[in-house]
C-alpha cells in the first residue's frame, strides 16, 4: 500500500459482523443527522479498493464512483469482489476501502460496536471496536419481494392468501418452492411457517454454486416464456422488482418475517424497504484521501436512481465501468457536486 496501513480488527469481532452483514433495517421516512465533513484533503488519492457484489444487479454505485475517482482525482483503483454478507469483514479487515451497497440495522450495528462518525470524530471508532465507519445512506432503497412469472399473476396468484391454492396459480406436479439466495433462506423459510404454507425452500446455491441475485432476478421472465411455474424471494433496489413483462411481484404481508432471526449466512430478515448504506475503512476515513470525500458526499437523487436502475436493466444486472460511462457523461453536474 503506498497511501497508508491498514489496521486489521480482533477476528472475533469481524467475524460477528458476519452476522450483522445483511440485516435489514427498515426504511420509515425517519431524518437522521449527516455525519460531519471528512477531514482535510491531502490532495492525492494514490490506491483505491471498492467493494462490490456481482450477484445483485445493483453494483453501479462502486462503478460509478471508481470510474469518477480515476477521471478526476487520478486514483488507482482496484475493483474487489465480494459478497453483501462478506463485505463488511471485508472492509473492516483493509482489503477494501469502501464497499457502497451495504445494507444493515441500525440498533445491531450499535449492539457490535460499528463506529458512526461523530463531530469530533469523524472516523468514530475506538481502538477496541470494528474498524468499520457508516457514512450514510447512497440513495438508493431495496426491497424484498416475491416475484412470480406473469402467468401464475393471470391465474390469480396476487397476495399471500393465493399461495395456498396451488392447482389454481399453475404449480401443476412441480413442487410448490421458493428459491432464493444464501441471505434469504432463513428469512423464506419464515415466511413460509407465518403463511402455513406447504412449500420447499431452495437455495439456488445449492443448484449452480455460481448462481445467485443476478440469476435470480429476471428468471421470471425466462419461466413465463416456457411456462414453468416458480417463485423467486430476491433483494433489489426498488425499481427492479416492479411488475413488467414476463414478472409479477406478489404482495406479502410485512408480519411473515417477525420471528426471522438471521445468521453468518441468512444475514436478511424483513421484507420491508430498506436504504443502501456506504461503509469504509476507518483508517481511509482519516486518511486525507479526496476519495474519501468523493464518496462521504456521494447520494443518488430519487431522479438519478432511476436512470441509475435503466443502466443496471439494460447491462443485463451485470454492471461494469463501459455501462455507467454514459451515465457520468451525462449528469456531470450530479457528479461534480460530490468532488467538493
Amino acid at each position: 500500500m503506498t497511501r497508508r496501513t491498514r489496521t486489521c480488527v480482533a477476528a472475533g469481532v469481524t467475524v460477528a459482523l458476519l452476522a450483522l452483514a445483511a440485516c435489514s433495517g427498515s426504511d420509515d421516512g425517519s431524518t437522521q443527522s449527516p455525519p460531519p465533513p471528512p477531514p482535510r484533503s491531502s490532495g492525492v488519492c494514490g490506491d483505491l479498493r471498492i467493494a462490490y457484489d456481482p450477484s445483485n444487479g445493483y453494483e453501479a454505485s462502486a462503478f460509478i464512483v471508481g470510474t469518477i475517482a480515476e477521471r478526476a482525482l487520478h486514483c488507482q483503483v482496484e475493483y474487489v469482489k465480494t459478497t453483501s454478507r462478506d463485505a463488511w469483514q471485508l472492509v473492516a479487515d483493509g482489503g477494501a476501502d469502501v464497499y457502497m451497497d451495504a445494507y444493515g440495522n441500525e440498533d445491531v450495528r450499535a449492539e457490535l460496536g460499528v463506529s458512526e462518525p461523530t463531530a469530533d470524530n469523524p472516523s468514530s471508532a475506538p481502538p477496541e471496536e470494528p474498524n468499520v465507519t457508516v457514512i450514510g445512506p447512497n440513495g438508493v432503497k431495496g426491497a424484498v419481494n416475491l416475484l412470480a412469472p406473469a402467468f401464475m399473476g393471470d391465474r390469480g396468484l396476487n397476495t399471500a392468501l393465493d399461495l395456498g391454492d396451488t392447482a389454481r396459480i399453475g404449480w401443476g406436479a412441480t413442487t410448490p418452492a421458493f428459491t432464493t439466495s444464501s441471505e434469504l433462506v432463513r428469512l423464506a423459510h419464515t415466511v413460509i411457517g407465518s403463511l402455513r404454507l406447504d412449500y420447499i425452500v431452495r437455495n439456488i446455491v445449492d443448484i449452480d454454486g455460481h448462481r445467485g441475485m443476478r440469476y435470480l432476478l429476471p428468471q421470471p421472465r425466462e419461466d413465463d416464456a416456457h411456462g414453468v411455474p416458480n417463485l423467486y424471494l430476491v433483494q433489489a433496489p426498488r425499481q427492479l422488482l416492479g411488475d413488467g413483462v414476463g414478472r409479477h411481484v406478489v404482495d406479502l404481508p410485512e408480519s411473515s418475517a417477525d420471528g426471522c432471526v438471521p445468521n453468518r449466512t441468512a444475514t436478511l430478515c424483513s421484507l420491508a424497504s430498506f436504504r443502501y448504506v456506504k461503509i469504509v475503512n476507518a483508517d481511509f476515513a482519516q486518511s486525507g484521501s479526496p476519495a474519501y470525500s468523493l464518496i462521504y458526499h456521494y447520494e443518488l437523487s430519487d431522479e438519478d436512481v432511476e436512470t441509475v436502475e435503466e443502466l443496471v436493466t439494460l447491462s443485463g444486472y451485470n454492471v461494469g465501468t463501459v455501462d455507467v460511462a454514459s451515465w457520468i457523461n451525462t449528469h456531470k453536474d450530479a457528479w461534480q457536486a460530490w468532488l467538493r
